[in-house]
């Protein structure tokens, strides 16, 4: 039908995370964000996930185009997996495009075919006119887009906050969203990451005023802060208030050095070459003159942390006196990591504080509830995040007169077909889990996922077998070596025990002229037994069966 669109989730409708949304019509395509997930913690060695894209691929040429509303890793961190496979331009606010080009810089992606589109403007791509409509969140030049289409207009809020005193850049621009729900909007598509908590978000200002007090309780302390790495407000309130009480400040994370070299090309901030120092004149000055301010790997503030905890920093190193202040929330996954990092950091005498140094960068309840009355939408589409939050915001939505029925709780990989007149989830499309190791990309299969986890839980047990050119007799006794299962040593009965089992077991395969194709199978089987009932353990095993000539 010409008058109906489709919108299909490819990731950001399961978790937090991994945002990717397709806007479909019958000629063009347009993708809403590209955005990677933390890292599985029951995945060894995943450095993240990334969403499926074969349906784009399966359909590239009516692909014309990313758009993506802030510069957060979950909005932009699969930009460099997936431009290679469709060579399509983005569009995005100045920091937003400059933190793209910069990451891929650094995969050796040269001459993206980048679009700047600054707040309050609008552009064409292919069958859609969009909007980029000024919002406020924990990084800047955050964008709410409005879509138009034959089918109406599309909402899509990105991840918002309405701060009435933000402290860079302008509030929400609510005037603005007024004036498109006075035109009629077809449907909202949400951020939910805080439809479970009541009222409003405080300001970011808010946060200031408890720095400052906190810097005049402990002004003879050396401070150590945590904070998201993007969060550009806080760490420039930070570098102010530590110039007030004249300290000098250490930033450590390579996200928030990046982060900070590109808000300042745009002269968003000023790094205040008279405040920042290098880590290796921290000795220069006592103690009550600095401030260490850390962020870690995908601006997570906890890694930095744990790092110093173990005693793994080079330039920090925990002294008793320490006051370490918490200016951010653990993310969703690394909550025991959380727990142990600050166990660890008061077992060593520092003294933690979090209350009040944080503020949100998403919208609590009264600020949805705003959002859908200015908008007043026939459809409200609750995204970003699992069933639960998403289903509060459901909640949300039907108390401000939304219809239930018009509410629409879809999933990653469903395809809903929308109009004026009707919507219907038509079908869906299987979608896989793209693991990234390293360069692999999507190459980690389940199997490699189970020897991951059976060797970070019980080692490895390498077994190898060397039979004469041509025949089946053994040149030498079994070898049996071992990574993370036993200590050899303390263990060589054990050892000594497991190589007889295969001597044995060789014996007997060779005795019964069992074909050599079935001997690492064979072998296999029998050192699990043999190890389960010797020391109740399952370790991943290895049979490496070789000839030589001689």
């Amino acid at each position: 039908m010409k008058d109906t669109i489709k919108i299909i989730p490819l990731g950001g409708f399961d978790k937090i995370g991994m945002n990717m949304t397709i806007i479909e019509s019958d000629e063009s395509i347009i993708i809403v964000d590209c955005g990677t997930s933390f890292p599985p913690n029951d995945m060894p060695g995943i450095d993240t996930s990334i969403p499926d894209i074969s349906y784009l691929k399966e359909h590239k040429e009516k692909v014309k185009g990313i758009v993506v509303t802030h510069g957060h890793e979950d909005h932009i961190g699969a930009i460099p997996y997936v431009l290679p496979e469709l060579d399509i331009p983005i569009y995005g606010t100045p920091l937003t495009i400059l933190l793209i080009e910069d990451k891929l810089k650094r995969y050796n992606i040269n001459k993206p075919k980048t679009k700047v589109i600054r707040q309050g403007n609008t552009f064409i791509l292919g069958d859609f006119k969009i909007e980029f409509i000024k919002t406020n969140h924990s990084i800047p030049d955050a964008v709410m887009l409005a879509i138009y289409t034959v089918a109406g207009i599309i909402v899509c809020t990105g991840d918002f906050k309405i701060d009435l005193t933000p402290t860079i850049g302008d509030t929400t621009d609510l005037r603005r969203l007024a004036a498109i729900g006075s035109k009629g909007v077809l449907a909202v598509l949400s951020d939910s990451t805080n439809a479970l908590i009541k009222g409003s978000s405080p300001s970011e200002n808010e946060v200031s005023i408890s720095m400052d007090r906190l810097f005049n309780n402990y002004k003879n302390e050396r401070l150590i802060i945590a904070t998201f790495a993007s969060n550009m407000d806080r760490v420039s309130q930070i570098i102010d208030i530590s110039k007030k009480y004249g300290r000098k400040v250490i930033l450590q994370g390579d996200v928030m050095l990046e982060i900070f070299k590109s808000a300042e090309k745009l002269g968003y901030i000023s790094l205040q070459n008279d405040v920042l120092i290098e880590p290796d004149e921290a000795s220069c000055y006592k103690d009550s003159e600095l401030v260490f301010l850390t962020t870690g790997n995908h601006g997570e503030p906890i890694s930095c942390l744990s790092d110093i905890a173990n005693g793994l920093n080079e330039n920090i190193k925990i002294k008793e006196s320490d006051v370490i202040l918490f200016s951010s929330i653990p993310v969703q996954g690394y909550e025991s990591i959380f727990s142990e990092t600050i166990n660890s950091l008061e077992e060593q005498g520092a003294k933690i504080l979090f209350r009040d140094l944080h503020v949100t960068g998403h919208a609590c309840i009264e600020e949805l509830k705003l959002i859908y009355n200015l908008l007043s939408p026939k459809y409200i589409i609750p995204a970003h995040g699992q069933f639960r939050i998403r289903n509060a915001n459901k909640e949300i939505a039907i108390s401000c007169g939304i219809p239930e029925e018009n509410v629409l709780m879809i999933k990653n990989g469903d395809i809903l077909k929308i109009s004026e007149s009707f919507s219907e989830v038509t079908g869906s499309i299987e979608l896989k889990e793209i693991l990234v190791d390293g360069l692999g990309i999507g190459d980690i299969s389940g199997q490699i996922l189970s020897e991951r986890k059976a060797m970070s839980q019980a080692g490895v047990v390498i077994v190898t077998l060397c039979f004469s050119h041509g025949s089946k007799r053994l040149i030498a006794p079994p070898s049996i070596v071992t990574q993370g299962f036993v200590n050899r040593q303390k263990s060589a009965s054990l050892i000594l025990k497991l190589t007889d089992d295969v001597s044995s077991e060789v014996s007997r395969m060779i005795a019964q002229d069992i074909d050599s194709s079935r001997f690492e199978t064979n072998i296999k089987r029998t050192l699990q037994a043999s190890i389960w009932k010797k020391t109740m353990r399952k370790p991943l095993i290895i049979v490496n069966v070789t000839e030589a000539v001689i």
